[in-house]
Protein backbone atom coordinates (compact mmCIF):
# COMPACT_ATOMS: atom_id res chain seq x y z
CA UNK A 1 0.00 0.00 0.00
CA UNK A 2 0.65 3.64 0.37
CA UNK A 3 3.62 5.36 2.72
CA UNK A 4 5.87 4.14 4.83
CA UNK A 5 5.69 2.74 8.39
CA UNK A 6 8.94 2.29 10.07
CA UNK A 7 7.29 0.58 13.50
CA UNK A 8 4.90 -2.05 10.86
CA UNK A 9 6.09 -5.76 11.34
CA UNK A 10 6.76 -7.52 8.46
CA UNK A 11 4.33 -10.38 7.76
CA UNK A 12 5.86 -13.71 6.02
CA UNK A 13 2.45 -15.06 5.51
CA UNK A 14 2.21 -12.40 2.95
CA UNK A 15 2.84 -14.56 0.55
CA UNK A 16 0.30 -16.45 0.92
CA UNK A 17 -1.75 -13.56 -0.67
CA UNK A 18 -0.08 -13.90 -3.65
CA UNK A 19 -0.59 -17.68 -3.86
CA UNK A 20 -4.22 -16.85 -3.34
CA UNK A 21 -4.51 -13.99 -6.17
CA UNK A 22 -2.47 -16.64 -8.22
CA UNK A 23 -5.16 -19.68 -7.47
CA UNK A 24 -7.96 -16.90 -8.29
CA UNK A 25 -7.60 -17.07 -12.58
CA UNK A 26 -4.61 -18.54 -13.85
CA UNK A 27 -2.79 -16.35 -16.05
CA UNK A 28 -1.17 -17.60 -19.48
CA UNK A 29 -0.91 -14.65 -21.82
CA UNK A 30 -0.24 -10.56 -21.26
CA UNK A 31 -3.66 -9.90 -22.20
CA UNK A 32 -4.90 -11.92 -19.29
CA UNK A 33 -3.16 -8.90 -16.91
CA UNK A 34 -5.34 -6.16 -18.50
CA UNK A 35 -2.70 -4.16 -19.76
CA UNK A 36 -3.14 -1.56 -21.63
CA UNK A 37 -2.98 -1.39 -25.96
CA UNK A 38 0.67 0.59 -26.00
CA UNK A 39 1.96 -1.83 -23.69
CA UNK A 40 1.03 -5.14 -24.92
CA UNK A 41 2.01 -3.72 -28.85
CA UNK A 42 5.54 -3.12 -27.32
CA UNK A 43 6.11 -6.47 -25.11
CA UNK A 44 4.95 -8.48 -28.82
CA UNK A 45 7.76 -6.13 -30.41
CA UNK A 46 10.19 -7.06 -28.00
CA UNK A 47 9.54 -10.69 -28.53
CA UNK A 48 7.19 -11.79 -25.72
CA UNK A 49 4.79 -14.38 -25.87
CA UNK A 50 3.53 -15.39 -22.57
CA UNK A 51 4.29 -13.74 -19.18
CA UNK A 52 7.15 -15.64 -16.64
CA UNK A 53 5.62 -16.57 -13.07
CA UNK A 54 7.35 -13.93 -11.56
CA UNK A 55 5.56 -11.22 -14.61
CA UNK A 56 2.13 -13.32 -13.46
CA UNK A 57 2.39 -12.80 -10.11
CA UNK A 58 4.10 -9.43 -9.54
CA UNK A 59 2.16 -7.36 -12.31
CA UNK A 60 -1.14 -7.61 -11.01
CA UNK A 61 -0.21 -6.95 -7.02
CA UNK A 62 1.70 -3.82 -8.16
CA UNK A 63 -0.78 -2.66 -10.49
CA UNK A 64 -3.06 -2.80 -7.26
CA UNK A 65 -0.32 -0.26 -5.75
CA UNK A 66 0.78 -2.46 -3.14
CA UNK A 67 4.28 -2.68 -1.68
CA UNK A 68 5.96 -6.59 -3.37
CA UNK A 69 8.82 -8.48 -2.38
CA UNK A 70 10.03 -10.45 -5.08
CA UNK A 71 12.26 -13.33 -4.74
CA UNK A 72 12.74 -15.34 -8.03
CA UNK A 73 15.44 -16.96 -10.04
CA UNK A 74 18.38 -14.61 -11.75
CA UNK A 75 17.17 -14.62 -15.32
CA UNK A 76 13.21 -14.84 -15.10
CA UNK A 77 12.14 -11.63 -16.23
CA UNK A 78 12.07 -9.59 -13.18
CA UNK A 79 12.85 -6.36 -15.01
CA UNK A 80 9.61 -6.40 -17.33
CA UNK A 81 7.45 -7.13 -13.99
CA UNK A 82 8.58 -3.82 -12.26
CA UNK A 83 8.94 -2.17 -15.53
CA UNK A 84 5.46 -2.95 -16.63
CA UNK A 85 4.02 -2.17 -14.36
CA UNK A 86 5.44 1.16 -13.76
CA UNK A 87 4.58 1.93 -17.38
CA UNK A 88 0.96 1.29 -16.70
CA UNK A 89 0.63 3.41 -14.19
CA UNK A 90 2.37 6.52 -15.31
CA UNK A 91 -0.21 7.42 -18.27
CA UNK A 92 1.38 10.51 -19.55
CA UNK A 93 5.26 12.76 -19.47
CA UNK A 94 5.32 15.14 -16.98
CA UNK A 95 8.84 16.78 -15.75
CA UNK A 96 9.64 15.98 -12.70
CA UNK A 97 10.66 11.69 -12.14
CA UNK A 98 7.77 9.78 -10.73
CA UNK A 99 9.29 6.43 -10.87
CA UNK A 100 12.96 5.70 -9.67
CA UNK A 101 14.87 2.28 -9.79
CA UNK A 102 18.17 1.72 -7.80
CA UNK A 103 20.30 -0.85 -9.48
CA UNK A 104 23.76 -2.18 -7.78
CA UNK A 105 26.09 -1.35 -11.11
CA UNK A 106 26.13 0.59 -13.76
CA UNK A 107 26.08 -2.00 -16.42
CA UNK A 108 22.70 -3.28 -14.45
CA UNK A 109 21.07 0.56 -14.40
CA UNK A 110 21.95 0.59 -18.54
CA UNK A 111 20.14 -2.73 -19.21
CA UNK A 112 17.20 -1.93 -17.28
CA UNK A 113 16.70 1.48 -18.89
CA UNK A 114 17.28 0.25 -22.40
CA UNK A 115 14.56 -2.44 -21.60
CA UNK A 116 12.09 0.06 -19.80
CA UNK A 117 12.85 2.27 -22.53
CA UNK A 118 11.24 -0.07 -24.96
CA UNK A 119 8.30 -0.85 -22.98
CA UNK A 120 7.62 2.42 -22.91
CA UNK A 121 8.19 2.82 -26.42
CA UNK A 122 4.83 3.58 -27.57
CA UNK A 123 3.93 5.79 -24.60
CA UNK A 124 6.51 8.68 -25.12
CA UNK A 125 7.81 8.20 -21.31
CA UNK A 126 11.52 9.46 -20.67
CA UNK A 127 14.23 7.32 -18.93
CA UNK A 128 17.19 8.35 -17.54
CA UNK A 129 19.95 6.23 -16.85
CA UNK A 130 22.39 7.80 -13.63
CA UNK A 131 25.49 6.20 -12.79
CA UNK A 132 28.73 6.96 -11.64
CA UNK A 133 31.13 7.15 -14.50
CA UNK A 134 29.91 9.38 -16.70
CA UNK A 135 29.64 12.99 -16.81
CA UNK A 136 27.18 14.84 -14.37
CA UNK A 137 26.72 17.21 -17.08
CA UNK A 138 24.52 15.21 -19.68
CA UNK A 139 22.32 13.65 -16.61
CA UNK A 140 21.88 17.05 -15.57
CA UNK A 141 20.43 18.60 -19.07
CA UNK A 142 18.49 15.39 -19.25
CA UNK A 143 16.76 16.11 -15.58
CA UNK A 144 16.00 19.87 -17.12
CA UNK A 145 14.46 18.94 -19.92
CA UNK A 146 12.12 16.11 -17.59
CA UNK A 147 12.37 12.76 -16.91
CA UNK A 148 9.54 10.16 -16.02
CA UNK A 149 11.88 7.65 -15.07
CA UNK A 150 14.98 7.22 -12.82
CA UNK A 151 17.29 4.27 -13.36
CA UNK A 152 20.08 5.00 -11.27
CA UNK A 153 22.75 3.66 -8.87
CA UNK A 154 22.52 4.56 -5.26
CA UNK A 155 26.14 6.71 -5.10
CA UNK A 156 25.38 8.64 -8.21
CA UNK A 157 21.80 9.40 -7.05
CA UNK A 158 22.19 10.64 -3.72
CA UNK A 159 25.10 12.90 -5.16
CA UNK A 160 22.59 14.62 -7.20
CA UNK A 161 20.18 14.80 -4.23
CA UNK A 162 22.51 16.17 -2.28
CA UNK A 163 23.38 19.12 -4.79
CA UNK A 164 19.67 19.82 -5.43
CA UNK A 165 20.36 19.23 -8.41
CA UNK A 166 16.94 16.48 -8.98
CA UNK A 167 13.99 17.11 -7.89
CA UNK A 168 11.86 13.70 -6.04
CA UNK A 169 9.14 15.43 -4.38
CA UNK A 170 6.45 14.02 -7.09
CA UNK A 171 7.89 9.79 -6.82
CA UNK A 172 4.79 7.33 -7.04
CA UNK A 173 7.20 4.19 -7.16
CA UNK A 174 10.36 3.07 -6.30
CA UNK A 175 11.80 0.30 -7.20
CA UNK A 176 15.16 -1.60 -5.63
CA UNK A 177 16.36 -4.48 -8.51
CA UNK A 178 19.14 -6.72 -7.10
CA UNK A 179 18.54 -5.36 -3.51
CA UNK A 180 20.29 -8.32 -1.62
CA UNK A 181 23.36 -7.21 -4.45
CA UNK A 182 22.99 -3.41 -3.23
CA UNK A 183 23.80 -4.30 0.37
CA UNK A 184 26.04 -6.97 -0.54
CA UNK A 185 28.39 -4.05 -1.99
CA UNK A 186 28.08 -2.17 0.88
CA UNK A 187 24.91 0.48 -0.65
CA UNK A 188 22.92 0.17 2.39
CA UNK A 189 23.40 3.71 3.47
CA UNK A 190 22.99 5.36 0.61
CA UNK A 191 19.76 3.18 -0.26
CA UNK A 192 18.30 4.03 3.00
CA UNK A 193 19.76 7.54 2.45
CA UNK A 194 17.07 7.62 -0.58
CA UNK A 195 14.32 6.07 0.92
CA UNK A 196 14.26 8.42 3.80
CA UNK A 197 14.33 11.24 1.07
CA UNK A 198 11.61 10.30 -0.71
CA UNK A 199 8.11 11.06 -0.46
CA UNK A 200 6.19 9.29 2.10
CA UNK A 201 2.92 8.51 -0.15
CA UNK A 202 4.60 6.34 -2.42
CA UNK A 203 4.82 2.32 -3.62
CA UNK A 204 7.80 0.34 -2.84
CA UNK A 205 9.10 -3.04 -4.37
CA UNK A 206 12.40 -5.24 -3.77
CA UNK A 207 13.02 -7.68 -6.55
CA UNK A 208 16.05 -9.74 -5.53
CA UNK A 209 17.18 -13.33 -6.02
CA UNK A 210 17.81 -13.75 -1.90
CA UNK A 211 16.12 -12.73 0.57
CA UNK A 212 18.91 -12.54 3.42
CA UNK A 213 17.94 -10.66 6.90
CA UNK A 214 19.20 -7.34 6.32
CA UNK A 215 16.51 -7.21 3.27
CA UNK A 216 13.48 -8.13 5.57
CA UNK A 217 14.93 -5.62 8.13
CA UNK A 218 14.37 -2.76 5.32
CA UNK A 219 11.34 -4.08 4.41
CA UNK A 220 10.21 -3.33 7.92
CA UNK A 221 11.75 0.26 8.06
CA UNK A 222 10.53 1.22 4.69
CA UNK A 223 7.87 -0.88 3.17
CA UNK A 224 4.05 -0.80 4.29
CA UNK A 225 2.38 -4.58 4.30
CA UNK A 226 4.96 -5.77 1.93
CA UNK A 227 3.52 -9.21 0.11
CA UNK A 228 6.04 -11.96 -0.57
CA UNK A 229 6.23 -13.08 -4.04
CA UNK A 230 8.52 -16.22 -3.38
CA UNK A 231 9.48 -18.11 -6.71
CA UNK A 232 12.57 -19.31 -5.81
CA UNK A 233 13.83 -21.42 -2.22
CA UNK A 234 16.56 -21.08 -0.15
CA UNK A 235 17.02 -25.07 -1.24
CA UNK A 236 16.22 -23.94 -4.75
CA UNK A 237 18.43 -21.13 -6.01
CA UNK A 238 19.78 -22.10 -9.53
CA UNK A 239 17.98 -22.40 -12.57
CA UNK A 240 16.47 -26.03 -13.29
CA UNK A 241 17.69 -25.56 -16.83
CA UNK A 242 21.21 -25.26 -16.12
CA UNK A 243 23.13 -28.12 -15.86
CA UNK A 244 26.26 -28.32 -13.82
CA UNK A 245 29.54 -29.48 -13.46
CA UNK A 246 33.09 -29.27 -11.94
CA UNK A 247 36.12 -30.41 -12.60
CA UNK A 248 39.21 -31.01 -10.27
CA UNK A 249 42.50 -29.56 -11.37
CA UNK A 250 45.65 -28.45 -9.96
CA UNK A 251 45.42 -24.16 -10.54
CA UNK A 252 48.65 -24.30 -13.08
CA UNK A 253 46.60 -26.79 -15.51
CA UNK A 254 43.38 -24.58 -14.92
CA UNK A 255 44.36 -22.67 -18.28
CA UNK A 256 44.74 -26.21 -20.50
CA UNK A 257 41.34 -27.29 -18.94
CA UNK A 258 39.84 -24.38 -19.56
CA UNK A 259 41.25 -24.38 -23.23
CA UNK A 260 40.44 -28.39 -23.34
CA UNK A 261 36.26 -27.50 -22.08
CA UNK A 262 36.03 -24.23 -24.30
CA UNK A 263 36.91 -27.06 -27.38
CA UNK A 264 35.03 -30.16 -26.49
CA UNK A 265 31.49 -27.81 -25.20
CA UNK A 266 31.97 -25.89 -28.78
CA UNK A 267 30.83 -23.31 -26.59
CA UNK A 268 28.89 -20.52 -28.84
CA UNK A 269 28.35 -17.55 -26.41
CA UNK A 270 30.24 -17.80 -22.93
CA UNK A 271 31.83 -16.13 -20.08
CA UNK A 272 34.65 -17.28 -18.02
CA UNK A 273 34.30 -15.47 -14.65
CA UNK A 274 37.71 -14.77 -12.70
CA UNK A 275 38.47 -13.72 -9.13
CA UNK A 276 40.50 -10.61 -10.28
CA UNK A 277 41.30 -7.98 -12.73
CA UNK A 278 44.57 -9.08 -13.08
CA UNK A 279 43.50 -12.70 -13.89
CA UNK A 280 40.48 -11.30 -16.43
CA UNK A 281 43.00 -9.30 -18.35
CA UNK A 282 45.42 -11.90 -18.55
CA UNK A 283 42.96 -14.99 -19.12
CA UNK A 284 41.44 -12.39 -21.78
CA UNK A 285 45.00 -12.55 -23.62
CA UNK A 286 45.64 -16.01 -23.43
CA UNK A 287 42.58 -16.49 -25.09
CA UNK A 288 43.22 -14.18 -27.81
CA UNK A 289 46.44 -15.56 -28.43
CA UNK A 290 44.80 -19.40 -29.17
CA UNK A 291 42.53 -17.73 -31.53
CA UNK A 292 39.48 -16.99 -29.58
CA UNK A 293 37.39 -13.95 -30.03
CA UNK A 294 37.71 -13.27 -26.31
CA UNK A 295 37.84 -9.79 -24.36
CA UNK A 296 37.81 -8.43 -21.22
CA UNK A 297 35.44 -6.65 -18.23
CA UNK A 298 35.87 -5.29 -15.18
CA UNK A 299 36.02 -2.13 -13.17
CA UNK A 300 38.88 -0.68 -13.86
CA UNK A 301 37.98 -0.25 -17.89
CA UNK A 302 36.54 2.97 -18.68
CA UNK A 303 33.14 3.25 -19.18
CA UNK A 304 33.37 3.83 -22.71
CA UNK A 305 35.79 0.72 -23.14
CA UNK A 306 33.41 -1.47 -20.96
CA UNK A 307 29.74 -0.71 -22.97
CA UNK A 308 32.15 -1.28 -26.48
CA UNK A 309 32.48 -4.43 -25.27
CA UNK A 310 29.25 -5.13 -24.18
CA UNK A 311 28.08 -4.35 -27.24
CA UNK A 312 30.50 -7.21 -29.26
CA UNK A 313 29.04 -9.50 -26.55
CA UNK A 314 25.43 -8.85 -27.74
CA UNK A 315 25.98 -8.49 -31.34
CA UNK A 316 28.19 -11.81 -31.64
CA UNK A 317 30.94 -9.83 -32.40
CA UNK A 318 32.79 -11.45 -29.39
CA UNK A 319 32.34 -15.65 -28.06
CA UNK A 320 33.76 -15.49 -24.84
CA UNK A 321 33.81 -12.97 -22.35
CA UNK A 322 36.04 -12.78 -19.21
CA UNK A 323 34.62 -11.24 -16.50
CA UNK A 324 34.89 -10.40 -12.72
CA UNK A 325 31.97 -10.92 -10.86
CA UNK A 326 30.89 -7.07 -11.23
CA UNK A 327 29.45 -8.12 -14.07
CA UNK A 328 27.75 -11.53 -12.85
CA UNK A 329 24.62 -8.60 -11.62
CA UNK A 330 24.44 -6.38 -14.62
CA UNK A 331 25.01 -9.09 -17.97
CA UNK A 332 21.72 -9.92 -19.72
CA UNK A 333 23.03 -11.33 -22.88
CA UNK A 334 20.55 -13.36 -24.88
CA UNK A 335 21.61 -16.86 -25.68
CA UNK A 336 25.16 -16.95 -23.19
CA UNK A 337 25.27 -21.06 -23.76
CA UNK A 338 27.79 -21.24 -20.84
CA UNK A 339 29.14 -19.58 -17.71
CA UNK A 340 33.42 -21.25 -16.89
CA UNK A 341 34.05 -20.29 -13.45
CA UNK A 342 37.27 -20.03 -13.23
CA UNK A 343 37.75 -20.33 -9.84
CA UNK A 344 35.33 -21.20 -7.32
CA UNK A 345 33.22 -18.32 -6.33
CA UNK A 346 33.65 -16.52 -2.65
CA UNK A 347 30.36 -17.18 -1.92
CA UNK A 348 27.67 -19.50 -3.05
CA UNK A 349 25.02 -16.34 -3.51
CA UNK A 350 27.89 -15.42 -5.98
CA UNK A 351 27.67 -18.86 -7.44
CA UNK A 352 24.17 -18.55 -8.31
CA UNK A 353 24.96 -14.80 -9.95
CA UNK A 354 27.37 -15.92 -11.97
CA UNK A 355 25.47 -18.72 -13.56
CA UNK A 356 22.31 -16.81 -13.45
CA UNK A 357 24.14 -15.61 -17.03
CA UNK A 358 22.76 -18.62 -19.02
CA UNK A 359 19.99 -20.84 -19.16
CA UNK A 360 17.38 -17.48 -19.14
CA UNK A 361 13.97 -17.32 -19.81
CA UNK A 362 13.47 -21.41 -19.78
CA UNK A 363 16.57 -21.95 -22.08
CA UNK A 364 19.28 -24.83 -21.69
CA UNK A 365 23.18 -23.62 -20.41
CA UNK A 366 25.55 -25.34 -19.01
CA UNK A 367 28.01 -23.59 -15.76
CA UNK A 368 31.32 -25.28 -15.27
CA UNK A 369 33.64 -24.70 -12.31
CA UNK A 370 37.05 -25.72 -12.08
CA UNK A 371 38.05 -26.89 -8.70
CA UNK A 372 41.44 -27.17 -7.08
CA UNK A 373 42.07 -30.96 -5.72
CA UNK A 374 41.92 -28.75 -1.84
CA UNK A 375 38.19 -27.30 -2.76
CA UNK A 376 35.80 -30.06 -2.52
CA UNK A 377 34.23 -28.90 0.64
CA UNK A 378 33.15 -25.72 -1.08
CA UNK A 379 31.69 -27.19 -3.84
CA UNK A 380 29.80 -29.43 -1.35
CA UNK A 381 28.69 -25.73 0.74
CA UNK A 382 27.12 -24.70 -2.55
CA UNK A 383 25.55 -27.63 -2.91
CA UNK A 384 24.24 -27.50 0.33
CA UNK A 385 23.42 -23.64 0.14
CA UNK A 386 21.62 -23.66 -3.43
CA UNK A 387 19.99 -27.09 -3.40
CA UNK A 388 21.93 -27.46 -6.85
CA UNK A 389 23.42 -31.05 -7.90
CA UNK A 390 27.09 -30.06 -8.77
CA UNK A 391 28.26 -33.02 -10.89
CA UNK A 392 31.88 -34.16 -11.04
CA UNK A 393 33.17 -34.65 -14.35
CA UNK A 394 36.62 -35.91 -15.65
CA UNK A 395 38.79 -33.03 -17.71
CA UNK A 396 38.86 -34.14 -21.74
CA UNK A 397 42.32 -35.53 -22.71
CA UNK A 398 43.79 -34.24 -25.70
CA UNK A 399 42.34 -37.51 -27.94
CA UNK A 400 38.93 -36.80 -27.00
CA UNK A 401 39.52 -32.86 -27.87
CA UNK A 402 40.55 -34.34 -31.16
CA UNK A 403 37.93 -36.57 -31.83
CA UNK A 404 35.61 -34.05 -30.44
CA UNK A 405 37.05 -31.63 -33.05
CA UNK A 406 36.20 -34.46 -35.93
CA UNK A 407 33.05 -35.24 -35.40
CA UNK A 408 32.36 -31.47 -35.97
CA UNK A 409 34.32 -31.41 -38.61
CA UNK A 410 32.36 -34.52 -40.08
CA UNK A 411 28.82 -32.42 -39.12
CA UNK A 412 30.03 -29.82 -41.21
CA UNK A 413 31.42 -31.20 -44.36
CA UNK A 414 27.65 -33.34 -44.19
CA UNK A 415 25.64 -30.02 -44.39
CA UNK A 416 27.88 -28.93 -47.07
CA UNK A 417 27.18 -32.27 -49.45
CA UNK A 418 23.91 -31.54 -48.67
CA UNK A 419 23.76 -27.69 -49.78
CA UNK A 420 25.70 -29.10 -53.01
CA UNK A 421 27.83 -25.56 -53.70
CA UNK A 422 31.18 -27.15 -54.09
CA UNK A 423 31.06 -27.66 -57.78
CA UNK A 424 34.25 -25.50 -58.25
CA UNK A 425 36.30 -27.53 -56.14
CA UNK A 426 35.50 -31.14 -58.14
CA UNK A 427 37.65 -30.58 -60.74
CA UNK A 428 40.89 -29.90 -57.94
CA UNK A 429 39.95 -33.02 -56.40
CA UNK A 430 39.46 -35.25 -60.17
CA UNK A 431 42.98 -34.17 -60.94
CA UNK A 432 44.48 -35.34 -57.36
CA UNK A 433 42.88 -38.44 -57.54
CA UNK A 434 45.17 -39.41 -60.41
CA UNK A 435 47.83 -40.04 -58.53
CA UNK A 436 46.63 -40.54 -55.21
CA UNK A 437 43.99 -42.46 -53.12
CA UNK A 438 40.58 -40.60 -53.30
CA UNK A 439 39.85 -41.34 -49.31
CA UNK A 440 43.75 -40.01 -48.82
CA UNK A 441 42.80 -36.67 -50.57
CA UNK A 442 39.55 -36.36 -49.25
CA UNK A 443 41.76 -36.29 -45.77
CA UNK A 444 44.35 -34.16 -46.26
CA UNK A 445 41.58 -31.65 -47.33
CA UNK A 446 40.00 -32.14 -43.98
CA UNK A 447 43.20 -32.20 -42.14
CA UNK A 448 44.06 -28.45 -44.12
CA UNK A 449 40.74 -27.27 -43.06
CA UNK A 450 40.69 -28.26 -39.40
CA UNK A 451 44.35 -26.68 -39.08
CA UNK A 452 45.96 -29.57 -37.69
CA UNK A 453 49.43 -31.68 -38.68
CA UNK A 454 48.52 -34.66 -36.80
CA UNK A 455 51.35 -36.63 -34.80
CA UNK A 456 50.94 -37.41 -31.33
CA UNK A 457 50.31 -35.26 -28.40
CA UNK A 458 50.15 -35.13 -24.59
CA UNK A 459 47.52 -36.98 -23.54
CA UNK A 460 47.79 -36.82 -19.60
CA UNK A 461 44.69 -36.27 -17.86
CA UNK A 462 44.58 -32.94 -16.06
CA UNK A 463 42.53 -33.90 -13.11
CA UNK A 464 44.79 -36.90 -12.25
CA UNK A 465 48.17 -35.10 -11.60
CA UNK A 466 49.97 -35.81 -8.26
CA UNK A 467 48.89 -32.60 -5.84
CA UNK A 468 52.33 -32.39 -5.05
CA UNK A 469 53.21 -30.87 -8.30
CA UNK A 470 51.67 -27.55 -7.40
CA UNK A 471 54.50 -24.64 -7.58
CA UNK A 472 54.90 -23.21 -4.18
CA UNK A 473 52.09 -20.43 -4.50
CA UNK A 474 51.49 -17.33 -2.08
CA UNK A 475 48.40 -17.48 0.15
CA UNK A 476 45.16 -14.93 -0.07
CA UNK A 477 44.90 -13.56 3.88
CA UNK A 478 42.58 -15.45 6.70
CA UNK A 479 39.16 -14.60 5.80
CA UNK A 480 35.92 -16.27 7.37
CA UNK A 481 33.53 -16.66 4.85
CA UNK A 482 30.10 -18.47 4.15
CA UNK A 483 32.63 -21.68 3.71
CA UNK A 484 34.08 -21.07 6.78
CA UNK A 485 37.42 -19.69 8.33
CA UNK A 486 40.69 -20.67 6.73
CA UNK A 487 44.77 -19.34 6.39
CA UNK A 488 43.85 -18.25 2.54
CA UNK A 489 41.51 -18.07 0.21
CA UNK A 490 40.90 -21.43 0.49
CA UNK A 491 42.72 -24.05 2.45
CA UNK A 492 46.18 -24.20 0.40
CA UNK A 493 45.55 -20.82 -1.44
CA UNK A 494 46.67 -19.42 -4.84
CA UNK A 495 48.10 -16.42 -6.63
CA UNK A 496 46.09 -14.12 -9.11
CA UNK A 497 48.25 -14.55 -11.85
CA UNK A 498 48.09 -17.36 -14.53
CA UNK A 499 50.84 -20.74 -15.19
CA UNK A 500 54.10 -19.27 -16.90
CA UNK A 501 53.53 -15.27 -15.38
CA UNK A 502 55.42 -13.75 -12.66
CA UNK A 503 52.91 -13.00 -9.51
CA UNK A 504 51.21 -9.47 -9.38
CA UNK A 505 49.99 -7.71 -6.12
CA UNK A 506 46.50 -6.00 -6.55
CA UNK A 507 43.53 -6.50 -8.77
CA UNK A 508 40.59 -6.96 -6.42
CA UNK A 509 37.67 -5.43 -8.68
CA UNK A 510 35.55 -2.44 -7.06
CA UNK A 511 32.37 -2.96 -8.27
CA UNK A 512 30.06 -0.56 -10.59
CA UNK A 513 30.00 2.65 -8.20
CA UNK A 514 32.56 4.72 -6.95
CA UNK A 515 31.05 3.96 -3.47
CA UNK A 516 32.08 0.47 -3.17
CA UNK A 517 32.61 -0.53 0.54
CA UNK A 518 32.59 -4.35 0.76
CA UNK A 519 30.33 -5.40 3.51
CA UNK A 520 31.60 -6.83 6.92
CA UNK A 521 31.18 -10.36 6.03
CA UNK A 522 32.32 -10.54 2.58
CA UNK A 523 36.11 -10.25 0.97
CA UNK A 524 35.97 -7.15 -1.49
CA UNK A 525 36.12 -9.23 -4.46
CA UNK A 526 35.35 -8.93 -8.50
Amino acid sequence: MWGTSPNHNFRPAASRVAALLRKEKAITTFTDLHLSADILHALSDMGFEEPTPVQSEAIPLLMQGRDVIAQALTGTGKTAAFGVAIIERLAEPQRLPRAIVLAPTRELALQVAEEVHRIAKYRGLRILPIYGGQSYEPQLRALQRGVDIVVATPGRLMDHMRQGKIDLSEVEVLVLDEADEMLNMGFQEDVEFVMAHLPERRQTALFSATIPEPIRDLSRKYMEEPITVQLSHAADLTVPTVEQEYYVVPFRHKLEALLRLIEVKQAERSIVFAATRRMVDELAESLQARGHSAEALHGDMSQAMRERVMRGFREGRLDILVATDVAARGIDVENVTHVFNFDIPPDPEYYVHRIGRTGRVGKTGQAITLVNPNEHREIRVIERETGARIERRSIPTMTEVAEREREILAGRLERRLQEGNWGPFRDVVEGLTDDHDPIDVAAAALALLSGRQGGAASDQPLDDINVREFEERPAYPARSGRYGSRGGRFSGGRPNYLPGRPPQRGGSEQGGDRRFRPSRNRPARG
